[in-house]
């Protein structure tokens, strides 16, 4: 879904925002040849995402960095948007803002994810924020009047969303969108239909909009070692999909299985643990539907098809790095 000239597809590898961590694993992918390191933003489970992206940046001279992600509940727009704004300026424009409804980061301070109303104003106000527009905060015209004095330039927005109407409306508003659907080749057509029918709805040519997605992946000649490592990340981003009023039925009943039970029984105290009581939801069946895991040979044949749907990024989550890096993301770059 992106307009002129064929771009070649961006791979990002995600980490923690861990002081004294974060910028060891900044170097390491770009040196792997990473276009995107991400950082997640969990202030109860690690540290502080923009100053970590900065030393980031500091230590990098060409990767993206961004978060992976943000949220709106936490931060009013404009924090969010002059944090991002000098990750970008002090790292000379690679800076990227993903931001969903708020997981971990919202969850542990005793708050909830944001209602969409409110989530889609945030994200309007961010986006007049790093346009260096005013935006109306009670009748006080507020801007970032610094950007007078540095060029920053513009930091894409880079929503995330798992269900219908998360997608529509990053398709009204983001740079990029991201989805959070697992890996199967017909949901991810489904998700990038959502995006397509969002950015009609909104008078946007979808082609402007860069969409791509979140990737569970596990690469190991072992299957079941393969599978047994990324139970954790599988159940987390599965319960993505699985908010209270959540629209489950526009999921097929593979995922609607997972996901009901993980309303109630995901327990964000073991948030990303692959040894949770809530992975006992997360069988083989699920596992090797919603992600990738096998070989080189059996991960590049898995993620072939979502290249050639023309998705614009991929951001892997997961286990095996050694053979995602010299193996499977050269072969998928050829395709």
């Amino acid at each position: 879904m992106t307009s002129g000239p064929a771009k070649s597809i961006e791979f990002a590898t995600v980490g923690f925002a861990t002081p004294g961590l974060a910028v060891p694993m900044a170097e390491a992918a770009e040196r792997d040849g990473f276009d995107i390191f991400l950082l997640t933003d969990s202030q109860c489970l690690r540290g502080d995402v923009y100053t970590q992206l900065v030393l980031c940046a500091k230590a990098t001279s060409r990767i993206k960095l961004g978060t992976g992600v943000t949220n709106p509940i936490t931060r009013h727009p404009s924090v969010t948007a002059a944090s991002i704004a000098s990750v970008h300026a002090e790292s000379g424009g690679r800076a990227i803002l993903g931001i969903g409804r708020g997981d971990s980061s919202v969850l542990h301070i005793g708050e909830k994810p944001a209602k969409m109303k409110a989530y889609a104003g945030y994200c309007e106000e961010l986006q007049g924020y790093l346009l260096g527009e005013e935006v109306d905060q009670k009748g006080f015209p507020s801007r970032l009047r610094w950007f007078d004095q540095v060029n920053v330039g513009k930091v894409p927005l880079d929503m995330v969303g798992s269900g219908p109407k998360s997608l529509a409306l990053a398709a009204a508003i983001a740079d990029r969108v991201t989805l959070a659907v697992g890996a199967d080749p017909e949901r991810i057509a489904w998700g990038l239909e959502q995006v397509r029918l969002g950015a009609e709805a909104a008078s946007r040519n979808p082609n402007d909009i860069e969409v791509g997605a979140y990737v569970n992946i596990a690469v190991d000649s072992n299957k079941n070692k393969a599978i047994e490592s990324i139970k954790g990340s599988v159940a987390t981003f599965a319960h993505f999909s699985a908010a209270i009023g959540a629209d489950f039925e526009n999921q097929p009943k593979i995922m609607r299985d997972v996901t009901k039970r993980l309303v109630t029984e995901y327990n964000t105290q073991h948030h990303t643990e692959g040894t949770a009581p809530h992975t006992q939801y997360i069988d083989e069946t699920f596992t090797e539907w919603f992600a990738v895991t096998g070989t080189e040979e059996e991960v590049v044949d898995g993620l072939s098809p979502l290249v050639k749907q023309g998705l614009s990024h991929m951001y892997f989550v997961g286990t095996g790095r050694e053979g995602l890096v010299k193996e499977v993301m050269p072969a998928l770059r050829a395709i």
